[in-house]
This record gives C-alpha cells, structure tokens and sequence, in this order.
C-alpha cells in the first residue's frame, strides 16, 4: 500500500511538473504582455471555488516562486561573486545557496505586499486575510517578469555593464507600466494618477527594502 501511494504520489508530482512546462511560459507571456487582462482575470477566478481556480494557469504565488528560482538558477549558472556582508544576519541570508533563495522571494514578495497594500489603502477596504489575497495575487503575477528582467540584467552587467543597467531600467518601466495599466482596469481612475499612484508606491517600498538590505549587510 505504501508503494501505490508513493507511485501515485509520484505520478502527481510528474504531471504537476509537466503543467508547469506548458502553463509557466504561457502564464508569463500573458503578464508581460497583458497585464490589465490578467489582473480582471485573476478576479475572475477569486470568484470561483478555490479547486477550480487557475485551471489554465499556474496560480499567483506558485508562479511568483517559479520566477525566483528561475532567476536564482541564472544566477547560479552566471557563477556570479556572493555579496560581501559583515553582520551576522547577512552572513546568514547571503552566504548560501538556501539563503539567497529565501532572501530574493522575500524582497519581491515585499513589492507584491507593498503594492496590494496600497491597493486596498486606496480603495478605502480593511486590511485582513481575505482582503488582501487578491490584491497580492495579483501583484505576485506582475512581479514574476520583474524578477526575471533584473536577474538577466545582473547576469548581463557582469560582461557589459551598460547592457545591463539598460535591461535594468527597462524593467523597472515595464513594472511601473504594468502596475499602471491593472490599477487603471480595476479602479475607476484615469491613467495619469493611476501612474502617479504606482510610482510614489513603487518608490516607497523601494526606500523600504533598500533600507531593509542596508541593515542587514552592515
């Protein structure tokens, strides 16, 4: 009996990994390009019962997690120099494979959470579990081509590092865009203060995680 429940184990397991294969990639193309329609679709499926949600996608915080491994794996095929850090946590965060990992998901988990904050700030609706698992969802989704934009502009910097401040910037604009156009097709708002809200949020919680990091490596 323990053999047929780790072989079925396994077969889910298989098949999960073969979803990901076909639906990361299409999921990704339609975040980096549609964002607005994937933000009205991410409410469409908070609508439905949780056991069928996201039956053609991957789900937001999956797909979040995917992002950073993807761009922890370039990282790592870049051989890229581990960051120099005096403070005991830094040592702990930054001078493993395990504590980068964690290290990145939590930064780009913090623009997602600072992002669904505002969100809800905004629309004037209480902070609670329940209000802020779809605001998050879908920040979780605009961040994923974020994460891989900076880590191939990290990976790019290390040979030329003009090309790598270029993919750089482009992803910060894609972000900001992205974050325009899903608050502008969730809210009533034109498209100018819908960008003057983003970029004040975005630079907020930037002053937060670089305030965050310098703590830690000092």
């Amino acid at each position: 009996m323990d053999l047929i429940r780790l072989l079925r184990s396994l077969e889910e397991f298989l098949y999960e990994l073969v979803g990901w294969l076909v639906f990361y990639p299409r999921t990704l193309w339609r975040v980096l390009v549609r964002p607005g329609e994937v933000a009205i679709y991410t409410r469409r499926e908070f609508a439905k019962d949780p056991e069928h949600r996201f039956a053609d996608a991957i789900s937001p915080v999956l797909m979040l997690i995917l992002s950073v491994v993807l761009a922890h794996a370039l990282e790592m095929t870049m051989r890229q120099a581990p960051l120099s850090v005096s403070g005991p946590l830094g040592k702990l965060l930054f001078s493993s494979e395990q504590g980068l990992l964690l290290t990145r998901s939590a930064v780009f988990c913090i623009f997602a959470l600072g992002a669904a904050l505002s969100t809800l700030w905004r629309q004037r609706l209480p902070i609670d579990r329940d209000t802020l698992r779809e605001p998050f969802s879908i920040q979780a989704f605009l961040a994923c081509p974020f994460v891989l934009l900076l880590a191939v502009s990290q990976a790019v910097g290390v040979e030329a590092r003009g090309w790598g401040a270029a993919i750089g910037l482009a992803a910060v604009v894609w972000y900001l865009w992205a974050r325009t156009r899903t608050f502008v097709a969730l809210n009533d708002v034109g498209y100018l203060p819908a960008a003057g809200f983003v970029l004040v949020s975005f630079l907020l919680t930037s002053a937060l995680v670089l305030a965050l990091g310098f703590a830690i490596v000092t």
